[in-house]
């Protein structure tokens, strides 16, 4: 019976001393626990509780064999060394009363509070192990739920990534497609300041005048239509006039026929906060005033619409 338990008890040793890791002094003290408890009168005269010693040091040994340096193999291998201690002082004080037929008060006392003292380690212990246990379970219940969380937050960066490439997209091609219908009602121009729209002034205005022409509104609700696309930009009505007359007649009269456009495109639907208006008098001409043609030219109204921030949020 002896040699059963201790081939037992030597086989898990072998088994689980695969790895070259080094068990833990609360392991080897259990293995020499057992082994000297199968070596005593625990297999005859306690072999319950030496069977409890087993199976306690087969838990230590498969908790090491899966992790070697944890808290959970020490405290396992601190029940086992218990229960096989247990196992040995209940197997030599069965002994001693086959052989004696009654146990020396002193002697059982002693042996009492040993059995005592290993059952109340032993629940110590028990609780410490759950202790234990219960704190892994809750740091791996955190970090589940770090986890949960981390890809939530990836998920929802690669969404906001993808919506704002669309939505650069989609303003690109309403930019475009605004360009393309105000290029059919103006001259269009790309310059370092934005899209410019040169509107000619006598299409817009009597001359001397910032009352708009029936004819004018009409062509001001098609660029009006064109630029409600692209509403989340910035935008400057800049009146111009030729050089006839006084330069502060000039600046007033190009300063109110700015307002005039910049108040019909508000009316019709452009953002208040989004739109300017800038007098320029006849300052920036863009051809001759010395001839008619060239005057006329100058006699226009510019719609500027700022370039667009790839950041913009509006």
């Amino acid at each position: 019976m002896k040699t059963k338990h201790f081939l037992i008890v030597a086989t898990l040793a072998a088994v689980f001393a695969g790895c070259a890791t080094m068990p833990p002094n609360e392991l080897v003290n259990a293995r020499q626990a057992y082994r000297t408890a199968s070596e005593g009168r625990a297999p005859e005269l306690a072999p319950a509780e030496l069977h409890k010693a087993q199976e306690a040091l087969k838990l230590a040994e498969e908790s090491f064999a899966e992790d070697s340096d944890s808290t959970k193999t020490k405290d396992l291998s601190y029940v086992a060394q218990r229960k096989a201690e247990l196992a040995g002082a209940v197997g030599a004080m069965n002994a001693d009363k086959s052989l004696k037929g009654r146990a020396d008060v002193a002697f059982q006392d002693k042996q009492a509070q040993i059995v005592q003292q290993g059952k109340q380690d032993l629940r110590n212990s028990e609780n410490q192990t759950a202790d234990a246990r219960a704190e892994l379970d809750k740091q791996a219940a955190l970090k589940e739920a770090k986890d949960k969380s981390d890809a939530e937050f990836q998920r929802q960066q690669a969404e906001t990534a993808r919506q704002a490439k669309q939505d650069l997209i989609d303003s690109e091609q309403r930019t475009a497609d605004a360009r393309a219908e105000l290029a059919r009602i103006g001259a269009v121009k790309e310059e370092e300041r934005g899209l410019v729209v040169t509107l000619s002034g006598g299409v817009l205005f009597r001359s001397a005048d910032s009352t708009l022409l029936p004819t004018a509104q009409v062509k001001l609700d098609q660029v009006a239509k064109a630029l409600l696309a692209v509403r989340e930009r910035n935008i400057i009505v800049e009146g111009h006039t030729d050089s006839q007359g006084a330069l502060s007649y000039n600046q007033g009269l190009s300063q109110r026929r700015a307002d005039t456009v910049r108040d019909y495109l508000i009316r019709r639907g452009y953002p208040a906060d989004r739109i300017q208006a800038h007098g320029m008098g006849e300052g920036n001409p863009i051809a001759n005033n010395t001839s008619p043609e060239g005057r006329a030219n100058n006699r226009r109204v510019e719609i500027v619409i700022e370039r667009q921030m790839h950041s913009s949020s509006r």
